[in-house]
């Protein structure tokens, strides 16, 4: 054991004097002590701006019949105090409110912060205080002055305007630093702030070590090889008893070290600097040492086997080099360019079973039918979302549902475009499509505001399910029948929306969920951690029957049947509780911990269906008790009668019957020359081969515990139905592995065989 001890050493050794390794090491030096006085502050919100009104339009309109009206009341006096283009916004109807239009709300809601008597008694008395706002005016705001005034001044419109600005933060985040001429506002709580300084610090080591350390430590280890068959040294080596191909794995174990010792002194550096600046002690951090050693060691067997073969160390780097554009021009081709481009914008997210035909939509939003004699799937609706679905699936699709009655399809269609989604200009349309002998597509009434659910109840009755509560569509009537949640409904009125309840519970702060359940048209809503079951109210609308809290308060999904509520988390964790009383049942865990997508009931309540970011189809039968995955590959899912239509990832339908489990029908359409050359030559060859850039998804759940990726950025609200891509973190790692031993025992069997 010794000789090979000796072995490791002196490679080891050979890197430790390189003078590559000293300039490396004073290089990571400089970049922690650049990095090191980077730090945040935390200041009180005091002032309004743009991502602080939910819909700019909506709420000037409340002003406007706020101020018209006879009685006192805060935004009567907020129009009475502001500056005049606030008077002038609300004396007027603009219309479509322009950037300048909406800078002017901002301005004059933060022209009143400052003033002492903007709060008067009599004027919030109809208005339900928050309790941080009752214990400052209890202590009096005679002697308040500068922010303390502007901050009590901005509570008390956050309470009377709770849908429009109970968004704002109580506090703003500054990233400051020294050289830095004005710390710089930053765009997130004091909540996110960990998981943001995980993101971006998983980006920078990515970068910094997984290419740069790497590369550098390539040129270092490359020569450790060739030397070791150079006449002297190998006869020196052989003298000893010793095996070559023990020889060989001794070398190789060295000339890692370099990476170890690298890569731990600048990570370690890391985990201090973000701990002591900014509190984020991730002991994660310390866990991707080994992985970045493993990503060296895939190409150090390259670098190996080049180096016995040719004994040549610039030979060995251009082979490696080679190789490193080999992994990632394969990794290009399938995850850039067919995926992005050709395969996942055809991929069905959505299917809705009409009286014309089986309707899916597309992940850029198209709606396609399904063709029986050509066997294919065709644009019936064309959207102007195209591209890639990291540019073009810009915003969530809620719904499409199937009016029968009217024979149209409804849904709400978010806001999107480039930039980041502005909460003050919603820009979402509700869209109708028509069948006429054809689908036909138009923008219907603005929604309410904050509107993310779009549901059917028994009676056929649209309902909204928006920041303000529960909405129902009326539009223009022509079709739908005249009594409605028990009364009587003049159709065809000014409003296409009329809010329906409930009194108590709201604002609903997006994305939180909603789900009914069409026997007792009983809605479940949760908003936040707080889970909320909203009844009819003898035909009146609907009113908070049952409120619990749930333990964490993280994104969900939702479903109801009459007999369980289900609530399933992004945690992959899927709680069934008691109907009525909203008792927790059972927590299962089907998928691990990938995220939902979607949860949907059969509508007769006796089967629920989840479907999760990586493709797990999951049916649970209620009455039985049980549950089963149905498929791995999966993306649609709806329930029509007494089936369940799946959807997969080649955009087959297959028609499941929840009696029998059997698939009674398929829907399986041509492969076409691109799909083809996917199936049978990308994945095939992207599957065998290494990937060591891959392993950038186990170093991104190391660090922040997430095994999806949204294609969002920064319009992600966390909504679990925005589009995601579920990372793979085990077969990378078994592939990679498997490369490293094919390749360490070609280097061994050739040296065993070598004539020395």
């Amino acid at each position: 054991m010794r000789p090979y001890l000796t072995v490791i050493y002196d490679s080891f050794h050979e890197a430790i004097v390189s003078r590559v390794l000293y300039i490396l090491l004073l290089a990571l030096t400089l970049v922690l002590i650049a990095l090191a006085p980077l730090s945040y502050d935390v200041k009180r919100m005091v002032n309004f701006n743009r991502m602080s009104i939910r819909d700019v339009p909506a709420f000037v309109q409340d002003l406007r019949e706020a101020a018209n009206a006879d009685e006192a009341s805060p935004g009567k006096r907020l129009v009475a105090m502001g500056n005049d283009p606030l008077k002038q916004l609300v004396q007027s109807d603009p219309g479509k409110f322009t950037a300048a239009q909406v800078n002017d709300v901002i301005d004059s809601l933060n022209a009143v912060l400052p003033k002492n008597d903007f709060y008067d008694e009599a004027t919030w008395k109809d208005v339900t205080l928050g309790q941080e706002t009752k214990v400052l005016l209890d202590k009096g705001t005679e002697g308040l002055s500068g922010d303390d005034l502007a901050y009590v001044n901005r509570l008390l419109l956050r309470d009377a305007f709770p849908v429009h600005l109970g968004n704002v933060p109580a506090e703003e985040l500054y990233l400051t630093y020294p050289l830095m001429w004005a710390p710089v506002p930053l765009p997130i709580t004091r909540e996110l702030l960990p998981i943001t300084v995980k993101y971006v610090l998983t980006g920078f080591i990515d970068v910094f070590v997984g290419m740069f350390a790497i590369f550098v430590a390539i040129l270092v280890t490359a020569p450790i090889m060739p030397r070791t068959f150079e006449p002297g040294a190998i006869d020196l080596l052989l003298s000893k008893p010793i095996s070559r191909s023990l020889l060989v794995i001794a070398k190789y174990i060295g000339g890692c070290a370099f990476v170890f010792l690298s890569v731990t002194y600048f990570l370690v550096g890391l985990w201090l600097i973000m701990g002591i600046q900014f509190d984020v002690w991730s002991p994660a951090l310390l866990y991707c040492i080994p992985v970045f050693l493993f990503q060296f060691a895939i190409y150090y067997s390259v670098s190996s086997l080049a180096g016995v073969l040719w004994r040549n160390s610039i030979v060995s780097i251009v082979i490696t080099v080679l190789f490193f554009y080999a992994c990632f021009g394969i990794g290009l081709v399938k995850t850039s360019i067919f995926e992005p481009f050709i395969i996942n914008p055809t991929k069905l997210v959505r299917l809705v079973d009409t009286d014309e035909g089986l309707v899916g939509v597309t992940q850029i939003g198209q709606f396609v039918q399904w063709n029986p004699n050509l066997r294919s799937w065709e644009v019936v609706l064309q959207s102007d979302r195209r591209g890639p679905e990291n540019i073009a699936m810009q915003s969530i699709m809620v719904g499409p549902i199937y009016h029968a009655p009217t024979k149209t399809m409804m849904y709400l269609q978010q806001g999107g475009g480039m930039g980041p989604r502005r909460m003050g200009l919603s820009g979402g349309k509700f869209m109708t499509a028509k069948w006429s002998g054809n689908w036909v597509a138009e923008t219907g009434a603005s929604p309410p505001t904050g509107g993310s659910w779009i549901l059917q109840d028994s009676e056929d009755n649209v309902l909204v399910v928006g920041s303000a509560g529960v909405f129902l569509y009326q539009g223009k009537g022509e079709e739908k029948k005249t009594k409605i949640l028990g009364f009587d409904i003049q159709l065809g009125g000014a409003k296409s929306f009329e809010r329906i309840g409930p009194d108590g519970g709201v604002p609903y702060f997006p994305p939180f969920a909603a789900a009914i359940d069409p026997a007792s048209n009983r809605l479940l809503i949760d908003n936040q951690g707080s889970l909320v079951i909203l009844n009819r109210d003898g035909g009146k609308g609907y009113k908070v029957t049952k409120q619990i809290s749930r333990e964490e308060e993280v994104d969900v999904v939702v479903g109801l049947t009459s007999k369980v509520a289900i609530v399933a988390d992004e945690n992959g964790r899927i709680e069934f509780r008691e109907a009525d009383t909203l008792e927790l049942q059972q927590t299962l865990r089907p998928a691990g911990d990938t995220p939902p997508s979607a949860i949907e009931t059969s509508s007769d309540g006796k089967h629920v269906a989840v479907l999760f970011h990586n493709g797990t189809l999951w049916l649970y039968d209620i009455e039985a008790g049980e549950g089963t995955t149905i498929d791995n590959d999966a993306s649609a899912i709806t329930f029509h009668e007494d089936q369940m239509l799946v959807a997969d990832n080649k955009n087959r339908v297959r028609a499941y019957d929840l009696a029998s489990g059997e698939i009674v029908e398929t829907c399986w359409p041509d492969s076409d020359w691109y799909r083809f050359t996917y199936d049978w030559i990308v994945q095939p060859i992207y599957y065998v081969f290494p990937k060591p850039g891959e392993l950038n998804n186990l170093l991104k759940y190391l660090v922040t515990e997430e095994s999806t990726t949204s294609f969002q950025g920064p319009q992600s609200t966390g909504d679990l139905r925005e589009v995601r891509q579920a990372d793979n973190i085990v077969m990378p790692v078994v592939h990679n592995f498997i490369f490293i031993c094919v390749m360490l025992g070609l280097t061994c069997i050739y040296v065993s065989r070598l004539d020395l």
